[in-house]
């Protein structure tokens, strides 16, 4: 037979008085009334049990040897585990200065003798309630005041990470850069970057597996190590040690990523896990760059091949992450649905990163994105 759960054990009462009698009474009561019942002969006994435990309510009686019952209150209403546990004194007397006394030790109510098994039991359970919705209350705001951190938390990181993020559109030598990056939460593993040396300029999308802080600390963290690699090796070299670097730190986590380095001869583009990058002439995809190699990360032996594109002036080529292509399909016909349901085929030379995003929202009509989505667009000039 399985031990019963937390949850399904009755509550208990812990009674002080020195009267056995009374003692016996209320045991009898308040196991017929379905409580477990502790029981302290004096003030002493009755604060080592409520060192073990943690009953419900406290009934404590009034007069004592020792301590008196006020004592015992204020001793329990010191401690920190005990300072909200619900106290009735139990007080043959009516007298104002008893009652004072009671309520100046920190009882939150008192009976008088001899009391009436079902008002003594109304009290209780009413006392209990009004502690318990106290404690939920409490529960409550302190969850509250969690959740409304972590969101600050969360907007500060999201601020962080659209600080991150390249402003788009960007214009360089060659041409205009522009795109847009819709996280599905506060803040994703989406980013696009772009890095401008005299030689070349080079437009990055970067998809991290998972969502959230984990997968933006790794979308950062391929950001800074690119920026080192960019202008000292080759695209080909970068993305071999963007894998060595991820493998070794991000065990759990790897990255989707597609570069398109622009010089004056053309483009050079490597495509690591992400749906076919467009090449898109006069409004028509002219070619697609395929997936070469696994995204950096998810194999310690990655090996990335460039594929070197002649760009004629008008040319455009388009990258997106798979959260566009997931609702609709992993196909060369859905993936030229998205491109027009976003309208990245058309032939203007730019789009503002709002536009795009407001775009992408468009695409999926009000429903909730399950993944970052991001496209990112290089438009030759």
């Amino acid at each position: 037979m399985q031990a019963a759960s937390a949850a399904q054990l009755p509550r208990s009462i812990l009674v002080i008085d020195d009267g056995p009698d009374n003692r016996m009474l209320l045991e009898a009561i308040l196991s017929r009334a379905g409580y477990r019942v502790l029981l302290a002969e004096d003030g002493e006994r009755g604060l080592r049990i409520l060192d073990q435990e943690s009953p419900a309510l406290i009934l404590l009686d009034f007069s004592m040897p020792g301590l008196s019952g006020p004592e015992v209150a204020q001793r329990i209403r010191g401690q920190p585990h005990t300072s909200a546990t619900p106290i009735i004194l139990l007080t043959a007397s009516t007298e104002a200065d008893h009652v004072d006394q009671a309520f100046a030790a920190g009882a939150d109510d008192y009976v008088t003798k001899p009391f009436d098994r079902r008002i003594l039991t109304a009290r209780i359970e009413s006392m209990i309630r009004a502690a318990e919705d106290r404690q939920r209350a409490r529960k409550s705001a302190d969850l509250q005041v969690q959740r409304d951190r972590l969101l600050s938390d969360l907007q500060d990181a999201a601020r962080v990470q659209r600080e991150q993020i390249t402003a788009l559109p960007m214009t360089f030598p060659y041409g205009v850069i522009s795109g847009a990056v819709v996280p599905c939460n506060h803040i994703g593993g989406d980013s696009l970057q772009v890095f401008c040396n005299p030689e070349h300029t080079t437009a990055v999308l970067i998809d991290v597996s998972g969502h959230g802080a984990a997968a933006a600390l790794v979308a950062s963290s391929v950001v800074t190590e690119l920026r080192g690699y960019i202008s000292t090796h080759s695209l080909a070299d970068c993305f071999a040690l963007i894998n060595r670097q991820i493998s070794a730190r991000w065990s759990s986590h790897y990255a989707c990523i597609a570069a398109v380095q622009i010089t004056a001869r053309g483009a050079v583009v490597i495509n690591a896990g992400l749906p076919p990058i467009c090449h898109v002439r006069q409004g028509e995809i002219l070619a697609t760059v395929e997936a070469s190699g696994s995204p950096p990360g998810l194999l310690a032996s990655g090996q990335y091949d460039a594929t070197e594109l002649v760009l004629e002036p008008g040319d455009r080529l388009i990258a997106i992450s798979d959260g566009l292509t997931e609702p609709l399909g992993e196909s060369a016909d859905d993936i030229r649905a998205c491109m027009s349901g976003l309208g990245l085929l058309s032939l203007s030379a730019s789009h503002p990163s709002d536009h795009l995003a407001a775009s992408i929202a468009k695409l999926f009509d009000g429903r909730e994105l399950e993944d970052d989505a991001s496209v990112l667009l290089v438009n030759r000039t």
